[in-house]
């Protein structure tokens, strides 16, 4: 909740940034209270502050975002509202689809990262004319419908989660792999840490893998399944950060 922004900023956004982190802090406060105090209502500050930079986002681009580039763009704040409103209904605990508070959280949590910063990171190298273009467009769109069939998927409709799950395995790779081909000989630190990150999402795609065989990739913790613990915690503090990073910083160049 605080990388996201902050990446949506350098990426995507230009004359909004200062009016946006009084927003962001505002809200990161509300969302705190909220689960802290409690005061649930308090955490539908969030998906407010992303439906607004959302629209600062609209704004500043106008009929842009229509090209196909544009739509693309467009993916990281549809999945910064998703995961937002799983946010405000785990914290509600409004039970929406059926799913309790933790795995609302989780949902969450896989939104903001695989979806807002990771893909996030794609859409913004989408934008940059070069030889992968067209592969980093494919790619977003891809892990957005994949994303979409692994949510509905996982308890709701299982037949459909395994095309999500083969989406993701083809799209992020291969997005990831052209990066790091176009950088490794021009940006030693934004190659160093997009490896990073490709080694911590392939790790994260075999438990995903082993997951969706029947195979146990990793026990229960605290009640909650032990796929999504240690699966959405790589990819929280190794695989969306490291690869966020390395695209800003090839930026700079």
């Amino acid at each position: 909740m605080t990388a996201a922004p902050l990446g949506t900023y350098r990426l995507f956004l230009a004359k909004s940034v200062p009016l946006l982190f009084g927003l962001h802090a505002a809200a990161l406060l509300c969302a705190a209270v909220g689960l802290l105090w409690p005061v649930p209502v308090l955490c539908l500050a969030w998906p407010l502050f992303c439906a607004t930079i959302f629209a600062s986002f609209l704004r500043e681009r106008g009929r842009w975002v229509l090209r196909p580039e544009g739509l693309a763009a467009c993916v990281p704040f549809a999945f910064s509202l998703v995961a937002a409103t799983w946010f405000a209904r785990g914290a509600n605990d409004l039970r929406i689809l059926g799913y309790g508070p933790i795995f609302s959280y989780c949902a969450a949590l896989h939104g903001n990262v695989l979806g807002w910063i990771t893909v996030g990171a794609i859409a913004a190298l989408a934008q940059q004319e070069s030889a992968d273009r067209k592969l980093h467009l494919f790619s977003v769109f891809v892990c957005f419908a994949s994303f979409l069939f692994v949510a509905v998927g996982i308890d709701q409709l299982p037949p459909i989660k395994p095309i999500g799950v083969v989406g993701l395995t083809l799209a992020l790779p291969l997005a990831q792999l052209a990066f790091l081909r176009r950088v490794r000989s021009r940006h030693r630190a934004a190659f160093a840490l997009g490896l990073i990150s490709f080694v911590g999402l392939a790790f994260t795609m075999v438990l995903a893998w082993r997951n969706e065989l029947g195979m146990t990739a990793v026990p229960a913790v605290l009640q909650i399944r032990g796929m999504v613990s240690v699966h959405g915690l790589l990819n929280a503090v190794l695989v969306g950060p490291t690869f966020l990073l390395a695209v800003v910083l090839d930026r700079r160049v």
